[in-house]
């Protein structure tokens, strides 16, 4: 049998609302919860922008990481994406057969391979930073500009430290 004197109160069901800033309210002020509330929605934001051309937000982020350093290795990309080495080698092949990069042997050592974006990924990739802008500033429109720069220098400063 339960002993109801030690439970704690329930409310009635019919008092509570589905509604998500009701029934997260007691978690706001804890940082990590309200990041990832923030996180998700602009990653969903993102991540409907990118489906057309059939890519995901880590994706996207290595084009742009393999365009600041083409010939990276596929090691030193999974490193900068926070990821397993086999995960990098499934979102290089990703890549590979959307034909928006490759990978080139290299000339010292021949058992390893240098990441480039194709000519087809160059192009692709101006139009997906811009698309990515857009997604930005539309998930962050309840911030004014000095609101967001303010936003991304502390976080900045979050994951820096």
């Amino acid at each position: 049998m339960i002993n109801t004197e030690t439970m704690a109160k329930n409310p009635d069901p019919s008092d509570q609302t589905a509604d998500p800033a009701f029934l997260d309210q007691a978690l706001e002020s804890y940082l990590g919860y309200v990041l990832r509330r923030a996180q998700m929605k602009v990653f969903q934001h993102l991540s409907a922008r990118l489906e057309p051309f059939e890519l995901r937000p880590a994706q996207f982020t290595a084009l742009m990481i393999i365009e600041k350093h083409p010939g990276l290795m596929q090691a030193d990309l999974a490193r900068a994406l926070a990821i397993e080495p086999p995960q990098a080698v499934v979102l290089v092949n990703k890549l590979e057969k959307l034909g928006l990069a490759m990978r080139v042997r290299c000339k010292p050592d021949k058992r390893s391979y240098g990441l480039f974006l194709s000519k087809v990924g160059e192009a692709r990739l101006k139009e997906l930073k811009q698309l990515a802008t857009q997604s930005d500033r539309d998930s962050t429109n309840a911030l004014d500009a000095e609101e967001r720069e303010q936003l991304l220098h502390l976080l900045r400063k979050l994951y820096r430290d």
